[in-house]
């Protein structure tokens, strides 16, 4: 089966049983589970199982063979992480307090596809990370146009 690519930015909010609806469109990556884990720049990543696997192996490989920032890496992600067999009925994940706690997400969310995997951000957040993301994109294209 070819995964689907996940692109797009949604705004959803968070309920009060700490329910994130996933996109209609980006559900079907999660059709064999969803792993909820924490991604660096303090938001949540959401991953099919398969795609999970990866990023752990991944991790464990931009790092020497039983080193400590090797091992640091894995617990980050593996015990930082949740696992649901699927989305429920409707579409949402269920997300623990510690999590939404870390991506600082209260009730405005922003899930914004990001190719294998999708993440959760707390809209505000977001947002001033994307302007970011452009200020940095104006100053590669100057420099290009310099050189």
């Amino acid at each position: 089966m070819q995964r689907p690519v996940l692109v797009g930015e949604f705004e959803v909010t968070l309920d009060a049983k700490n329910r994130i609806a996933v996109p209609a469109r980006l559900r079907s990556a999660f059709a064999e589970g969803i792993y909820v884990a924490k991604v660096r720049e303090r938001c949540l990543g959401g991953y099919g199982p398969h795609e999970f696997a990866e990023r752990l192996a991944e991790e464990a490989a931009a790092t020497g063979d039983g080193s400590v920032a090797r091992r640091d890496a894995k617990r980050f992600t593996a015990a930082n992480a949740v696992h649901q067999p699927g989305l429920d009925g409707q579409g949402r994940v269920t997300v623990p307090a510690r999590l939404l706690g870390y991506a600082g997400i209260t009730r405005d969310v922003t899930v914004i596809g990001a190719q294998d995997h999708v993440e959760f951000w707390d809209r505000a957040a977001w947002a001033a990370y994307l302007a970011h993301l452009e200020e940095e994109a104006d100053a590669t294209a100057d420099e290009l146009a310099a050189s």
